[in-house]
């Protein structure tokens, strides 16, 4: 009956210094990766993606990288620093920058910076986002003055073209086509057909996903009547007096 006493004893001792020695190398072992939560994106911009390691003793890295869509585009292991062709990558002491050039929208994302050290195994993230992108736009008479078109480039998020003759709305009786290319920007193409009188037409460019307009062009632009549209007119209503008078 003592034995097993005994026994009992050795276990919860050996259970409790397990534990303790379990609190002791974490707490001396505490290891933090540092990045930015979010960062907004210009299109065409360059941008630098920064992961510190934050340890409060000293550590050894076997492996630290920076992830993103299961490939890794930073990688700093026991042999040196590789980096995925199209960006850079920069190791200062315990600090690994990504740098990506020209960002676009198919360039959003998670970002994973990721550590494996002879302490522990940790993660932390950075989101990628765009800002509104608007490349170039060109607007256009044709020679038969029938239509006007307005033409976007490198448009994002995705967005439409809203027209106005004065203040009105007459986007319904334009024709408005939009592209997706491969870098994620769309290209925008929108034709209206002309009336007649000297009001500036307007081409703008609306983005449904913030309620706003981006772009405004106002186009000036008239189409008179021609002399001949206007003498027709002048002989058709002349014979719709002449029938009237007949048949009183």
């Amino acid at each position: 009956m003592q034995m097993k006493q005994q026994r009992k004893t050795e276990v919860i001792f050996v259970w409790v210094l397990a534990i303790w020695l379990s609190s002791v190398v974490n707490s001396e072992s505490n290891v933090e990766l540092r990045t930015s939560t979010e960062v907004k994106a210009q299109c065409d911009q360059n941008v630098s993606l920064q992961c510190d390691i934050m340890s409060s003793s000293p550590l050894e890295i076997i492996l630290f990288s920076w992830v993103w869509k299961m490939k890794q585009l930073c990688v700093v292991n026991a042999t040196g620093v590789f980096s995925f062709p199209g960006v850079r990558c920069d190791i200062t002491n315990n600090t690994l920058t990504l740098n990506l050039t020209r960002v676009m929208p198919s360039s959003q994302g998670n970002y994973t910076c990721k550590l494996r050290s002879n302490l522990m195994i940790t993660a932390a993230n950075t989101t990628v986002t765009m800002q509104e992108c608007l490349r170039t736009s060109e607007h256009k008479v044709f020679q038969n003055e029938s239509q006007i078109e307005c033409q976007l480039f490198g448009v994002y998020p995705e967005g439409t073209v809203h027209w106005f003759l004065g203040s009105e709305n007459i986007t319904e009786s334009a024709s408005t086509k939009s592209q997706l290319d491969e870098e994620g920007l769309f290209d925008i193409r929108s034709t209206l057909p002309t009336q007649a009188g000297t009001e500036p037409y307007n081409c703008s460019l609306w983005i449904p996903s913030s309620g706003t307009y981006s772009s405004h062009k106002q186009l000036h632009y008239s189409r008179v009547i021609s002399s001949g549209t206007k003498t027709r007119s002048r002989l058709l209503l002349v014979f719709i007096l002449v029938g009237l008078i007949i048949t009183t």
